[in-house]
């Protein structure tokens, strides 16, 4: 989910677009309007940012002759320089009907740090040190030190990764991991903010030859690594667990947490990857028969059950499902892994009968892929969640697979985000 930064009355521009340019403008005064009245008081956020600014010089006591409350507005700076409008400052900024926190370099607006944060959740130590590490950053004209590099308070996995990502002189374009908020800068004259969805986990995107590469670790799956090639524009899963082994293909996606270190995946990523063939991705036919023929009909009226099968089996192998194929004869689809059920209902598929199928599969030593043209429960999805199976509504005019359990949403490729 991507929003645009638009401002009231009295804020960054008189365009209502965020400005970063105005931090170098010499009027910091101008900068931040109040939040909305019906969110909190004038008072309220008077008092919040004394409170910040008693917290910034406890911690930071150094800084005491150079930071302080813009004429009152709600925007702690530190000054830099003798100017008083060359510093970094800490200040709230509306987007649509949200409001961040953001630490705006304005040493450098255009390419300087610009540090993002959820105006609620975010403890006030956090955003005290963020504008301290930034201050010291900007002074001596130095890259911000991990993790606030990436936009990140704490130390984790994905930040250590963007380290050695780093060592190895490949670009990281942004972390997200704690912070599921990060700027995306639009232009010189403003920026977006772009916030992440519970199921892409957390993960880093780099830069690597003529590829974009993101590196996500998910609760369930664990890691995964996806590509966009220049020429392509989409996003197509590489199959780390099969680079691991030495393997053609792994039947399932992710790699768990442990099964490969972070010094392997960075190598993989900075040597490998571009070697290494991504799984084709699937779209859904718009219509068959030759686009000039005039007899051509939509595919929703031409969809056979085996173009269906067809359909369903090459999305699950774009996810990661690296055995499962068309079947033969009585069986609809083949895997060594999987035991893939497909239920044509038109209510709610319960717990129970998630329960039973999910015995069947286990049975047969194997796990579940259940496919429905119906919803499912939301007890049996969680089920479904503990029995590490995966459950999908099959779009019957074009096979397009819906996930329904938080497993098989972890399986999605990922959205494309314009930074």
């Amino acid at each position: 989910m991507t929003k645009r930064f638009t401002m009231s009355g009295d804020m960054f521009s008189r365009h209502g677009v965020a400005r970063l340019i105005d931090v170098n403008e010499g009027d910091w005064s101008g900068l931040m309007g109040f939040p909305t009245s019906d969110m909190v008081n004038a008072m309220s956020w008077y008092w919040k940012f004394q409170g910040l600014r008693d917290l910034f010089l406890e911690r930071h006591p150094e800084w005491a002759d150079r930071a302080d409350i813009v004429d009152g507005k709600n925007v702690l700076k530190i000054t830099l320089v003798d100017v008083a409008d060359k510093g970094v400052a800490l200040a709230v900024v509306r987007a649509r009907h949200t409001q961040v926190w953001a630490v705006i370099d304005g040493m450098d607006v255009i390419h300087g740090n610009l540090l993002v944060w959820p105006l609620q959740g975010t403890s006030d130590e956090t955003l005290v040190d963020a504008l301290h590490a930034c201050a010291v950053a900007a002074g001596r004209n130095e890259l911000l030190p991990s993790p606030w590099r990436w936009n990140e308070a704490e130390v984790s996995e994905l930040t250590e990764l963007a380290d050695l990502l780093a060592d190895r002189h490949v670009t990281v374009e942004h972390v997200t991991a704690g912070n599921k908020y990060r700027a995306l800068r639009d232009g010189v004259m403003g920026f977006d903010v772009d916030i992440s969805e519970p199921w892409e986990g957390q993960f880093l995107v780099a830069r690597t030859d003529d590829m974009d590469v993101r590196v996500s670790l998910k609760p369930a799956l664990g890691w995964l690594v996806d590509v966009r090639y220049d020429q392509e524009g989409v996003w197509r899963r590489v199959d780390l667990g099969a680079w691991l082994v030495g393997e053609e293909s792994s039947p399932e996606p992710g790699v768990l947490l442990g099964g490969v270190k972070l010094s392997q995946l960075a190598n993989f990523v900075a040597y490998q990857c571009h070697r290494i063939d991504a799984a084709e991705y699937w779209e859904p036919e718009a219509q068959y028969g030759e686009p000039c023929d005039e007899e051509a009909v939509a595919a929703s009226a031409k969809l056979s059950p085996l173009m269906l099968a067809e359909a369903v089996a090459a999305q699950l192998r774009e996810r990661g499902f690296g055995d499962v194929s068309e079947g033969r004869g009585d069986s609809v689809f083949r895997s060594d892994r999987f035991w893939i059920e497909w239920r044509e209902a038109r209510s709610s598929l319960s717990t129970s009968m998630v329960q039973r199928l999910n015995g069947i599969a286990a049975a047969e030593g194997r796990q579940l892929i259940l496919l429905t043209t119906s919803d499912i429960s939301r007890p049996a999805a969680t089920f479904a969640d503990k029995a590490r199976g995966y459950v999908f509504r099959v779009r019957p005019d074009t096979g397009e697979l819906t996930p329904l359990n938080s497993r098989a949403r972890e399986t999605r490729l990922p959205r494309s985000v314009v930074s």
